[in-house]
């Protein structure tokens, strides 16, 4: 049985995504990290907690100077509970490499969102994990 939806949850999460993966794509980190609550925690692969907001944006940062050229993010569940929500989902993260090469990085993730008093959903937790090594595709000219 799925758990009911506060009115507006879902399309809401989604709204909230689509303008986290539009802030990446124009290489804006400080717009990115306003998908995440103050204290969030973010559980990359391979590497420390990455906790707060701050730090998070410096993630992202990172992650932009690195060539993050695109993310899509594929949502395959929601699920509210009261005051917070479980996403489950896939994506595919592409990023130009120095030598103009496409790398492309597939695999699944786990966000916690928190319902804010001004209505907003944003992101408290998450997780994500690649599906395999990232695949290189030569940039096509």
């Amino acid at each position: 049985m799925a758990a009911e939806q506060p009115a507006g949850a879902e399309a809401a999460i989604a709204e909230t995504s689509a303008a986290f993966a539009s802030a990446l794509e124009r290489g804006d980190a400080g717009a990115a990290a306003k998908a995440y609550t103050e204290r969030a925690t973010l559980l990359p692969p391979a590497t420390e907690l990455v906790q707060g907001r701050e730090a998070i944006e410096a993630f992202w940062t990172a992650g932009i100077a690195t060539g993050i050229r695109s993310i899509v993010l594929e949502t395959v569940e929601v699920a509210s509970h009261g005051r917070s929500a479980h996403e489950i989902g896939r994506y595919v993260l592409e990023l130009v490499s120095r030598d103009g090469g496409v790398i492309v990085d597939r695999g699944n993730y786990l966000l916690v969102h928190e319902l804010q008093n001004d209505g907003t959903w944003l992101r408290a937790a998450e997780m994500f994990t690649p599906g395999g090594p990232p695949a290189r595709h030569p940039e096509p000219g």
